[in-house]
């Protein structure tokens, strides 16, 4: 075996380079595979956040929206909020009192939870949410500061031309209903 011939040695030769090519596929492959998995896996993963909103119906309304903007469900399991939200009075202690049972909440893909809350009352200029949520055997977190003091301050204007006397609340609501569709 000690003398090769230059048959035998580009024969050799040739399974070598077979061998190195096919570990080279076999790793591309396990890649590709992996990657493909974790573009898979974030694909279909929910994506808790929150954030404000408001509607003009017959006066201003705020609401922190809590919405789920991914594909899968998902159920919240650690809510924390800034202590502001809580001691700021609103119309019904309730509401002050309502980020208290977000915890436990399951949000199905595209589904929103409204938390009314006068965000005009509040002596602050951000605040602080903190979640956590599971999807399956996997969870997730978001750490979201809103500043709601430069959300209250755009305006929302809307022209009064061709209202006939005594319909504009429900030309106003009707307003509010299509910006909101578009």
């Amino acid at each position: 075996m000690g003398n090769l011939d230059a048959s035998n040695f580009i024969q050799l030769l040739g399974i070598l380079v077979s061998l190195l090519t096919s570990v080279i596929a076999i790793i591309i492959s396990l890649k590709s595979i992996k990657q493909n998995s974790e573009m898979i896996k974030n694909a279909s993963k929910p994506v808790i956040s929150i954030y404000i909103d408001a509607i003009t119906i017959c006066e201003q309304t705020s609401f922190f929206v809590l919405k789920n903007f991914g594909t899968s469900p998902a159920k919240i399991t650690h809510f924390t909020y800034d202590s502001v939200l809580k001691t700021t009075p609103q119309k019904f202690p309730l509401l002050c009192e309502q980020f208290d049972y977000v915890n436990g909440i399951i949000l199905a893909p595209g589904q929103t939870k409204l938390l009314e809350y006068d965000v005009t009352k509040l002596p602050v200029d951000t605040v602080h949410f903190h979640i956590d949520y599971s999807f399956g055997n996997c969870s997730d977190s978001e750490d979201i500061t809103l500043n709601v003091k430069n959300y209250i301050h755009i305006p929302v204007t809307r022209k009064d031309t061709f209202i006939s006397s005594g319909n504009e609340r429900q030309v106003l609501t009707l307003r509010e209903i299509l910006e909101r569709s578009m």
